[in-house]
Parts: structure tokens; sequence; C-alpha cells
């Protein structure tokens, strides 16, 4: 007998509640319209499960008041109390559920049908503030820096971030069907600060051979053009984000260093990952940030947001994913790395087929964040349909990510090589 009274949600009382829910926070009024027809709250009048072990129920639930407690499979009991980061995300979101997950007395849930949320999240993109896309609860819309990029960047005149010339320079050469090996091997040879990290990448536990490269040439044939084109286009990146102005220094260092961070992750995570290859998931992770740098460039105009980090963090993880994306279509970039800039930081993307980069990223991206979890209020790692599409593959399911763990010595080696 159900110990829960079941009432359904206005627009408006949804998008209330929604306010205090992080999964909702880029939703615009219309987007909540749209699963309304599955909400509804229930009120706990005594202790009641809502999820069983290895259940397939057919809802998401939120939790807006109160407490819930979650049975791990290991026997270990969570509580999740409302104002907590998890509350605010679908609780035990995995189906077949590996968790029971049991509601207080007194409780208060928002229950949506999960087939709404999975369909829309499988059609939505994240709200883009350089189109006409509704966009919500932003106090920053309106100051000046960001009034002219969104002009710029509608209007066509938006300076972004141009391609590094030695990547520029290989990829055109490749893009003729005459091109000669010699031709490739003169182009990289010509930086030899890109050879020498070159060979260590190449050399490096994730890359290696049977036989250790000593030239450009014996890394380009064991390696093959496109994997070389793609290391020399990660080595490359990171002239991009060299200032003179020492107000910069500091803010292009920390983004740097953040994309070190998530490509070697992704590297890895790439590597275990069937049908996808590391030098690509590499790059995704490197290139994922150029985006911040139109910004970034024109911060040193505007002394109050240098006064105001987290306003321009908040700013950083809005903006950066759409001008990322732009950059790259205009790089002549496939679709899959430019898919994965754009929803670097959609957490419950969802889409059919095998495991891509963006899983890649958005579960690198989570564990590299891992820290700062509950200060960011960041979903828990193997809730996200990413860990999902991993999980399936050679990944063990399990929050540790033992393939990273195991993978510490290459993670590092790469970042080390990458700084």
């Amino acid at each position: 007998m159900s110990q829960a009274t079941s009432v359904s949600v206005p627009v408006t009382n949804l998008c209330h509640i929604s306010r205090t829910l992080p999964y909702f926070s880029d939703w615009s009024a219309p987007e909540l319209k749209s699963v309304v027809s599955g909400c509804r709250t229930l009120q706990m009048s005594a202790p009641q499960r809502i999820i069983q072990v290895n259940g397939l129920e057919p809802f998401a639930y939120f939790l807006v008041k109160g407490e819930v407690t979650v049975e791990m499979p290991t026997g270990e009991i969570r509580t999740i109390r409302e104002g907590d980061p998890d509350a605010g995300y679908p609780i035990a979101n995995l189906r077949p559920s590996p968790y029971s997950v049991t509601a207080a007395e007194g409780a208060i849930l928002l229950r949506i049908e999960a087939s709404k949320l999975r369909s829309h999240q499988a059609s939505r993109k994240p709200a883009s503030l350089f189109t006409d896309d509704e966009v919500a609860g932003l106090d920053w819309i309106d100051h000046p820096l960001v009034t002219r990029l969104i002009k710029q960047a509608r209007n066509g005149t938006l300076s972004l971030p141009a391609m590094p010339g030695i990547a520029l320079r290989v990829r055109k050469s490749l893009e003729r069907d005459d091109y000669r090996l010699n031709e490739i091997v003169a182009i990289i040879s010509a930086d030899p600060a890109i050879v020498a990290r070159l060979l260590n990448i190449a050399n490096s536990a994730l890359f290696r051979g049977c036989r250790p490269c000593e030239s450009v040439r014996t890394g380009l044939q064991r390696l093959g053009v496109n994997k070389t084109l793609q290391i020399v286009m990660s080595l490359a990146a990171r002239d991009l984000f060299v200032v003179k102005d020492a107000n910069l220094k500091k803010l292009m260092l920390q983004r740097w260093r953040h994309a070190i961070d998530i490509a070697a992750l992704c590297a890895v995570l790439a590597r275990h990952t069937q049908g996808l290859q590391s030098e690509n998931a590499l790059l995704a992770g490197l290139l994922h940030e150029i985006g911040a740098l139109p910004l970034l460039r024109s911060v040193s105009s505007y002394p109050d947001l240098l006064a105001q980090p987290e306003v321009l963090q908040d700013m950083l993880d809005r903006l950066t994913p759409e001008l990322t994306a732009m950059s790259l279509h205009q790089w002549g970039f496939e679709d899959a790395f430019i898919t994965a800039a754009r929803h670097q930081n959609n957490w419950f993307r969802d889409h059919d087929g095998p495991a891509d980069y963006t899983d890649v990223l958005l579960l690198a991206h989570l564990h590299a964040l891992a820290g700062q979890r509950a200060r960011l209020k960041l979903p828990r790692i193997d809730e996200i349909p990413a860990f999902q599409k991993l999980a399936a593959g050679q990944l063990t399911p399990q929050l540790s990510l033992g393939v990273l763990d195991e993978a510490k010595g290459q993670i590092q080696e790469l970042k080390s090589l990458l700084a």
C-alpha cells in the first residue's frame, strides 16, 4: 500500500521547484513545460521504499524536502538530505538499479517519468547565449564584455583563436591526394620543440610500440600521419594559451592545466573504450578550453571581473562550450569534436549507440572535478549516462573507476609531457 500522497505539478510550481535543483539550472520555461505532464510530487506519510535493488522503476526522483536513504551493494547506507548536491539530481538513476532507496516520513519528492527526461536529453542542446535561446538566471548577462561578445558572435565579427600554424600546414598537406611523407617530416622538423615533445609522446606508455621512435620519420611510420597530426595539434595548442599580460598569465595557466588534466584522463579512458582512439580523445580534452580565449584576452580591460573570480568562472563555464564549438567548426574539425566541446558541461546528455568522445570528455571532466563536487553542485560520476555508456565496455562500473586508478602512472606521464 502506498504511503505517499501524489499530486500533479502545474508549470508554475515546477518552475519554482526546479530553481532549487541543479539538474534544471539551464532549462528554460518551455523546456520545463515539455515534461510537466509526466511530473508529480510525492509526500510521504510514512517511510517507503521507492526504488528496489535491480528495479526497473520508470521514474526519476528528485528530493525537494526531508531525506532519503540509499543502500549500496556493499551494504553501506548513504543519507541524502534536502540541499545536498545529490538531492538536485536524479537519485539512483541507473536501471536496473544497483541500489535500494527509501524515502523518510515527511519527505517530499519530485517524480518525473524517466522516458520524458531521456527523450528530452537526447534531443536538447545546451542553451546558447549566442543565439536567441532563452537562458535563465544569469546575473552577468548584461555585463559590457558579455554584451560585446554576444553581439560580435551574432554578426560574425568575433575574433576566434586561429589554428596553430604547424598543425594548419600539416593538415593542408594531407588534404592533397599527392602528399609525400617527406613533406610532412619537413614541416614538423622545422619546429624542434614540437619534434622533441612529439617523440616523447610517441615513446610514452600510452602510445609506444616495440621499438622506440628516434626521429620524426620513424614516429610517422609507426603512428601514421593522421594520428601524428592529432598529437602535433595537441602539442601546438599550448601556444594558444601563452600571453604577455601579467594579469592574464595566471588565468591562462589555470585553464591550460585544467585542459591537460582532462586530456590525460580522456586519452586513458578512450584506450579502454571500443571504437575510440586515444589521440582523438587527447585532442578533444586539450581543445575543449580554447573557447575561453576570446573572453580571457579581453578580461584585463574589465577590472571588476578580475576582482570577482567566481563571476568570471561562471562566465567561462557558460560561454566556453559554445565558443569552443564555434572555433572548431571554423577550423574544419569533425562533428565528433564539435559535439564534445558543445556538451562538455551537459552532464545528463544521452544518446543512442555506443560511447563517443563526448561521453569520455564528460566522464573525465567530472572525475577531475571530484574534489569540488559539493561546492560546484555536480552530480555523482556514476549517475550520468556517460558512465553507463563506458561501463558497458571494459570499464568497471565502480565509482572509483579502477581503470583510471590503475593508469595513474600513464596519466602523470602524459600531463608532464603536455605541460
